[in-house]
């Protein structure tokens, strides 16, 4: 039954529709029909794989933001909900985990039409994804992690640091995509975060499944090397895996706050 509230909330949340789908469409038309003015036909995959990858990455960080607040209003039933009633945190923790995926999916689906669409007209090419089942898939995945993180920093809030915090906490997902995905699209970041970071593996494995291309450590200078696709998906994973397991500890210990506690004035 949460299960199912969940996922209704979450596809019907005008919020998430509006930033997440709405505002990041109106960004790929840009980067489809303004920003590519420059770019040649041969190049024209490759570009609006980036494209689409850092766009899918920014879309999915709006999930995280919703999942931010989903917490911050229920902190004080759940709490009691844990303790009095038979809901579980493992089963609140898996429902919201499926929710925030299959929106992820349904964000990305949006995406791979779009890009292909709008980019195949632009150039007068068929610019279809390569694999958009691996893209799908890897967006599922990214979905999680979004959700995950969110879940993580938002009950460290409520746990121990208090409510003040929640509006500048709720948006570091989103931050932290914005630095990851440009960084990966201008400058050459370190190898090592790169493939640490599960922000750049997103975007890179979105990128690969999109153009069928070697992921390039710097999206618009390919000479600048390559990264392996494999450690990426195992990097993204394990945080997938150790976030999960962080914060189902964290929610068990979830303690009841009030949410004038988050008033600033």
């Amino acid at each position: 039954m949460i299960f199912k509230y969940f996922l209704k909330s979450i596809l019907s949340n005008r919020s998430l529709w509006g930033w997440g789908v709405i505002f990041m469409l109106f960004w790929l038309m840009l980067g489809v029909f303004v920003f590519s003015s420059s770019v040649p036909v041969t190049a024209a995959l490759s570009y609006v794989s980036s494209y689409y990858g850092i766009i899918s990455l920014f879309s999915f960080s709006t999930i995280a933001i919703s999942i931010s607040y989903t917490l911050y209003y229920g902190s004080s039933s759940l709490a009691y909900s844990f303790r009095y009633t038979k809901l579980t945190a493992s089963t609140y923790f898996l429902s919201l985990l499926g929710a925030s995926s299959i929106m992820a999916i349904v964000m990305s689906t949006i995406m791979l039409a779009a890009t292909s669409g709008l980019s195949s007209w632009k150039f007068g090419a068929n610019l279809f994804p390569y694999q958009p089942l691996a893209a799908l898939a890897i967006s599922a995945i990214a979905g999680a992690f979004m959700m995950v993180l969110a879940m993580g920093l938002v009950l460290i809030v409520i746990n121990y640091a208090g409510l003040k915090n929640i509006t500048f906490i709720g948006f570091v997902p989103l931050v932290l995509s914005y630095v990851f995905g440009f960084g990966q699209l201008y400058t050459k970041i370190p190898e090592a975060l790169e493939y640490v970071s599960p922000f750049t593996a997103i975007s890179s494995l979105l990128y690969a499944s999109y153009g069928g291309f070697k992921i390039p450590k710097v999206f618009i200078d390919p000479s600048q090397g390559t990264l392996n696709p494999w450690l990426l998906l195992v990097s993204l994973i394990v945080w997938l895996l150790v976030l999960s397991a962080i914060d189902t500890q964290l929610l068990r210990r979830i303690r009841a706050r009030a949410i004038e506690e988050a008033r600033q004035v």
